[in-house]
């Protein structure tokens, strides 16, 4: 009987799977994976798909582009460096982004002789070479070193446009100000101004992510704190206008708080907030428990939506929202980090890296409609563990074939039974639609073979771009691309 079972799920993915294709990329590039968790980016243009790895490394920020064209070839695996200069006249690479079909550095440069901190956008060539002497964008005035105010970077949803703000040094019992810049893609200045947000008990504005619609709306998000549990705040700039606001994004049931969240621009140019509630209760270190979900839309600043699970779910994670025509996707799993204790002690302890267990268990679906009315939850199951390195264990989304697509690593032991390989990882595909049916799951233990390569999809490094989803496939030295589609 159980081997009868076997043949029809097994029938079952077959079928599935010609749904959703793969295609191999030619080449591999050196590639060093990131002990704890990097920041990642990636934007994906008509001719190629672009990742980018954040590391910090000595206090300085390091960003790796890996530039790989539509037939999966990779272009160039590179980290972004630049000459940092002297502690009184330094400059780091703030941020990379790709905007048309460039990849830019934007570059922050302090002078202590010009008490000036200056960004500048220098374009990146193919051979990972950073240009001068590139565009000033703007100039923050500082009167010391230690604070020299900050600039953010984002790339607007149609990928045309950038916008650039500048937080000025904080001045006690003085509401914070901000410089803003917007760019076409051709770095050409389209717009600029300065704002300040009163109302804010004159606090420093901490930012946390930054966005911009295609318009031209600004939205700055600050994460504050209600005793131990933390809410975003956010502060607005209207397009064409220097109109601010302040709005707390906060469950309205007082005995709720935020656990997680994500955030998006969607195609009306709205920033689509969602996320998971807990109790409010006592901190604790055991598992937290995630009651619900919560929605919050800044074309209705006065509401966030709660919607309660039908049982409560540990440890939630958000980590993407997709869109799809008249749905979008909340996409989040099951996640832990617990750092482990040593025993070390003085310059030992401080010389020493800190070791993580990371626990990844279920992936979570939450679909709602454009209105924001939710649809369906769908959890899809899997559990790993890991130590330091976890790139594997994350989920890639996107859409294929019109419908959300969830590309991850599952245990080999649920899709072949009786051999030694059960636990190990292999790379599976599964496709769900917007009303919540969900394709057998596709593995792709032949066409990837990642077992005897001895090789793993790395699912936190994955682009999507018009129904295909680019995945790294490699070891600790190398990888190559995966294109699903």
């Amino acid at each position: 009987m159980k081997n009868f079972i076997t043949a029809i799920f097994l029938l079952a993915a077959a079928v599935a799977n010609a749904q959703v294709k793969i295609m191999e990329g030619t080449n591999t590039q050196p590639f060093s994976l990131v002990k704890r968790q990097p920041a990642y980016t990636s934007y994906a243009t008509d001719n190629a798909d672009y990742f980018i790895v954040k590391r910090v490394a000595n206090f300085e920020n390091i960003n790796t582009l890996i530039i790989a064209d539509k037939a999966g070839t990779i272009k160039l695996a590179k980290e972004i460096r630049i000459n940092r200069g002297t502690f009184t006249e330094n400059a780091e690479v703030q941020k990379v982004i790709v905007a048309g079909n460039q990849p830019i550095a934007f570059i922050e440069r302090h002078s202590k002789s010009q008490s000036k901190n200056t960004l500048t956008a220098q374009t990146i060539d193919a051979n990972g070479e950073v240009n001068i002497p590139g565009v000033t964008i703007g100039e923050i005035p500082f009167t010391k070193m230690g604070s020299p105010g900050d600039w953010y970077t984002t790339l607007t949803p149609d990928k045309k446009h950038i916008a650039v703000i500048g937080q000025l040094p904080h001045e006690k019992d003085m509401p914070d100000q901000f410089i803003y810049f917007l760019l076409d893609e051709n770095l050409k200045q389209i717009g600029k101004g300065q704002v300040s947000f009163a109302g804010n008990n004159n606090k420093k504005i901490p930012v946390f992510n930054f966005l911009a619609s295609d318009k031209g709306d600004l939205y700055i998000i600050a994460e504050e704190f209600d005793k131990s549990y933390k809410y975003p705040m956010l502060y607005k700039v209207a397009a064409g206008t220097n109109a601010t606001s302040i709005t707390p994004v906060m469950p309205p049931d007082p005995s709720l708080r935020n656990l997680s969240y994500t955030s998006s621009v969607n195609a009306a140019g709205e920033l689509i907030m969602a996320g998971y509630t807990q109790q409010k209760k006592t901190f604790a270190m055991n598992d937290v428990e995630a009651k619900g979900t919560w929605l919050f839309n800044s074309a209705k600043p006065l509401e966030v939506k709660l919607f309660p699970f039908d049982k409560a779910v540990t440890n939630l994670t958000a980590r993407n929202i997709v869109y799809n025509g008249d749905t979008f996707f909340l996409i989040g799993e099951q996640y832990k980090e617990e750092k482990e204790e040593s025993n070390a002690t003085g310059l030992a302890r401080l010389n020493m890296e800190d070791n993580y267990k990371y626990t990844h268990e279920n992936i979570q679906v939450t679909a709602f409609s454009n209105d924001g009315a939710k649809k369906f939850d769908l959890p899809v199951s899997r559990k790993f563990t890991a130590v330091n390195f976890d790139e594997s264990l994350m989920v890639a989304s996107g859409i294929i074939n019109n419908k959300l697509a969830l590309v991850y690593n599952d245990t080999y032991g649920k899709y072949f039974e009786g051999n030694y390989r059960k636990n190990y990882k292999l790379p599976v595909a599964v496709l769900i639609n917007n009303d919540g049916l969900m394709d057998a799951p596709v593995n792709f233990a032949t066409e990837l073979n990642a077992i005897d390569n001895y090789k793993t999809l790395y699912t936190q490094f994955f682009s999507t771009y018009n129904n295909r989803m680019v995945v790294l496939f490699g070891n600790s030295s190398e990888v190559k691309t995966e294109t699903f589609k």
